[in-house]
């Protein structure tokens, strides 16, 4: 199977709160499985159908402010999704890649997905 990433992924736990955008949203907490420059991974309570806005938080670990987005869900699998962020402030964007780099460096990582 090619792969279709624009961006690689990085295994750095965050935690996450959602909610869809929608008559009944949909919310909970969970923890980022992977996160890019465009997107995040994490496990949701229920079924949640593709192309759903959905609004997140991330808390980025020793950081005391937030960072919001909105995004769309890009694929669903059972109690995962994948979030294509559609709006996120540059700045804040730019702060949970630097923690996730800084993560991926300490711990000598490879990117989500990569072969060794």
């Amino acid at each position: 199977m090619a792969e279709r990433r624009k961006y690689m992924r990085f295994n750095t736990p965050m935690d996450v709160e959602y909610r869809t955008l929608t008559l009944n949203p949909i919310f909970g907490k969970a923890l980022a499985k992977d996160l890019s420059r465009e997107g995040v991974r994490f496990g949701v309570k229920q079924s949640i159908p593709v192309g759903t806005p959905v609004e997140i938080c991330l808390n980025v670990p020793g950081d005391n402010l937030p960072v919001f987005a909105t995004g769309k869900i890009a694929w669903a699998d059972g109690f995962e999704a994948g979030v294509k962020l559609t709006k996120i402030q540059q700045r804040d964007r730019l702060r949970v890649l630097e923690y996730v780099y800084r993560e991926w460096l300490k711990a000598g990582s490879r990117p989500a997905g990569a072969k060794s």
